[in-house]
């Protein structure tokens, strides 16, 4: 197993790199971490919840751990064949509902462990008799004190307020949990993903081209679908926060029914294109709003597809479907962080943002 260094192996200038730029450089590290240091534990996870019959999977999170959450939904329905739900925590905090949950697995994710909307649904679905995890970045964090079990990404302190290397931290997880849980062998090896996510981080001149051409971009729409739909979530809500850009963000399916009215020449659109089931019906997508005349960019390793756009991020071939989602983010992620510097913007401290938001 390769062992990657703190900050990648990228010779970066650090000296004036963001926090958000050093800690998206830290996930091949973190990631490393996390499977050393978590696969133990995972694997007596999943033993005890073989032995719970469990019949349902709820995901409760905010933010981009929510996003990670959605990632782990299709995942883990797609290998384990178990129906998941992504739970509204104002039912709980809110309106008070008592739910049946007793052959649940509940799992609360988010990345300082004391989000209060998050941990009271925890409480909740443990009084409720269902069995309760926590995907945490903090070990001390009140989340640990309330689940049954608490699985951590390893990613060190996260300083910059835009979540990086917690995000892929917890998609990370959701891997191994469904490696353990699925019902037949899984079609991937996550062993794989830090030196993909390496691979990524080797974009990192070309994006900072690239993004020279979005300085003045204040609207666009971010597309995935299937195992892709999390990265539009979260590469949106990046774009969002960091260089105060509306982004929308659609499955490729979804566009197609109204809001592809919206695109006009030269409006800009950014596609995840990994390969795999998906990617045909993301090419038709791409060959109509050519036909718009949009602005494209396509973060892919079809040739074909990046053809088709106006700009494109090729990705190296040999990750596949299944693999595809954290290393696909990281050219996301350097496109918010560097945007923002084009911009003038601090990446690092959003305004009107903090790193630990509080809701019921």
């Amino acid at each position: 197993m390769r062992l990657f260094p703190r900050l990648s192996v990228l010779q970066y200038d650090l000296i004036n790199m963001s926090l958000m730029l050093t800690e998206i450089a830290e996930q091949p590290a973190a990631l490393e971490r996390t499977i050393a240091q978590e696969r133990v534990k995972i694997a007596k996870l999943g033993n005890i919840l073989k032995t719970r019959d469990i019949h349902l999977i709820v995901l409760v999170a905010r933010g981009s751990s929510d996003n990670a959450a959605l990632f782990g939904r299709y995942l883990l329905e797609i290998t384990t064949g178990i129906p998941v739900s992504l739970s509204a925590p104002s039912v709980h905090t809110i309106y008070n509902a008592d739910l049946r949950l007793d052959h649940a697995l509940v799992v609360g994710v988010s990345q300082s462990g004391e989000g209060e909307d998050i941990n009271r649904v925890l409480e909740h679905a443990r009084a409720s008799d269902a069995y309760t995890v926590g995907i945490t970045n903090e070990p001390g964090s009140s989340m640990t004190r309330i689940v049954d079990e608490t699985l951590l990404t390893h990613g060190g302190k996260e300083r910059s307020v835009a979540a990086t290397k917690t995000f892929t931290g917890q998609m990370l997880l959701f891997y191994m949990l469904a490696t353990e849980l699925a019902v037949k062998s899984v079609p991937f090896k996550y062993e794989a993903i830090p030196e993909f996510v390496a691979q990524a981080l080797e974009q990192r001149p070309a994006i900072l081209e690239l993004v020279q051409r979005y300085v003045f971009m204040e609207n666009c729409v971010v597309v995935g679908r299937g195992l892709a739909y999390a990265n539009a979530y979260e590469l949106a809500l990046k774009l969002m926060e960091t260089c105060y850009v509306v982004a929308e963000r659609f499955s490729s399916a979804d566009f197609l029914h109204g809001p592809l009215a919206m695109v006009e020449r030269h409006f800009p659109v950014i596609l995840f294109a990994p390969p795999g089931v998906m990617l045909p019906g993301v090419k038709s997508l791409i060959e109509r709003l050519r036909e718009l005349h949009a602005d494209t960019l396509a973060i892919t390793s079809d040739l074909e597809a990046a053809g088709m756009c106006t700009r494109s991020i090729v990705m190296p071939r040999e990750i596949d479907e299944f693999l595809a989602p954290i290393p696909y983010i990281v050219p996301g992620q350097l496109f918010a962080a560097l945007l923002a510097e084009a911009k003038g913007l601090n990446p690092d401290s959003p305004r009107s943002l903090s790193k630990v938001t509080r809701t019921l």
